[in-house]
């Protein structure tokens, strides 16, 4: 494969009242390339009186954005700061933000890192720790029920955008027609430690190991603030719970005093067949392009896609302005050894061409867990 480079991905997802903010800092810093595409978050609505005797749903969807871009080591730190500082992600029930270490092509020029000059970072009120990303990809429809996992063990409030999944549904035949392409994507941080537990419970829930029921991901995040406001009310104290743990998180310079045993994330015996040390290859291509670069990705190796639609935000000005605004998002979980080949297979089939305008990064997978076949 093409010899790479570690650059960093930060990702941000904040309430749309708030992403806007957020985007006029970056800009300001000299952030100009950039990723958005409208989310949702989910919290559980603590219901008081009478209320909390009517039967009925208690999950509550606020209107998120997910925004994404990558920056070199000398700003990776002062722009996650700004990130914070501007979202007021210290205040529980915001949004989160996470930053990872990601692979790039040696040769990729990072526009980022021309257009922001390093500065000094404010300090910040809350402490940055590491945890574990899991990503999981699920049938439309099905996403509030995996989700909820993340709520219910008080992990994290997740987030959910869409996307349109290619792979095993398109390896069925007739059966096809049973398996919608819509796709709901989970967003869930937990402590490193508890990772595995979660994992496997989301799998569980959602018969991930069924054919054509989703597919789940782990990946290492070196850096996050995670909102953790997993329960919507009336508040009867000074603090919120969310801000003491945050206040003993910052005081313990981590999570780990948090463990503890859950009943809902023990691991279930093994019985799971996990995938290991896969690479998640993420292919930025103009909108429209995404589909048959895919089939190209999986007739090399690739076992499937999820493709999601993302904004490109630059200035009028950019030099990247011939790029189509539109993007899309196409995210493939390969076997190491099957790299060299896919990348290659792109390469051919012109992503990386101005007809595509083709970039790509890297990352690691720990664990996985789909589908396997018999």
């Amino acid at each position: 494969m093409t010899t790479t480079r570690t650059v960093f991905r930060i990702t941000a997802f904040l309430l749309r009242s708030i992403s806007k903010d957020v985007l006029e800092a970056l800009k300001a810093a000299g952030v100009n390339d950039l990723y958005m595409t409208a989310a949702r978050s989910l919290v559980i609505d603590a219901k008081k009186g009478l209320f909390s005797l009517l039967p009925g749903r208690d999950l509550i969807s606020d209107s998120f954005d997910m925004i994404f871009f990558l920056v070199g080591k000398e700003t990776e730190s002062p722009l996650f700061n700004l990130v914070v500082e501007t979202g007021h992600l210290s205040i529980p029930g915001t949004g989160s933000v996470v930053s990872e270490e990601i692979e790039v092509p040696a040769e990729e020029i990072l526009y980022n890192e021309k257009g922001v000059q390093p500065f000094d970072a404010a300090p910040l009120s809350v402490h940055p720790h590491a945890v574990t990303g899991i990503c999981c990809i699920v049938q439309r429809g099905r996403g509030d029920g995996v989700a909820r996992i993340a709520l219910d063990t008080g992990t994290c409030v997740p987030t959910i955008n869409f996307g349109i999944g290619t792979g095993v549904r398109d390896k069925m035949g007739l059966l096809r027609i049973t398996i919608p392409a819509e796709k709901e994507i989970i967003h869930v941080f937990s402590a490193v430690h508890e990772a595995d537990g979660l994992l496997r419970t989301m799998v569980e829930v959602g018969d991930l190991e069924q054919p054509g029921k989703g597919f789940i991901h782990t990946y290492p995040v070196g850096k996050a603030v995670v909102n953790m406001r997993v329960i919507r009310g009336g508040q009867q104290h000074a603090a919120t719970i969310e801000q003491v743990i945050a206040a003993i998180d910052h005081m313990k310079g981590g999570t780990e005093w948090r463990r503890r045993a859950r009943e809902m994330v023990k691991l279930q015996g093994g019985r799971q067949k996990i995938i290991t040390e896969r690479i998640d290859m993420n292919l930025l291509c103009d909108g429209g392009t995404g589909s048959d670069l895919v089939k190209a990705a999986m007739k090399a190796g690739a076992g499937g896609a999820t493709i999601a639609d993302f904004r490109h935000v630059r200035p009028p000005d950019s030099p990247l302005s011939t790029i189509s605004p539109l993007r899309e998002l196409c995210s493939m979980v390969v076997p190491k050894d099957r790299l060299k080949t896919i990348v290659g297979a792109l390469k051919e089939a012109g992503a990386f061409t101005d007809r595509c305008h083709g970039q790509i990064h890297f990352r690691r997978v720990p664990k996985a867990v789909t589908y396997m076949g018999r």
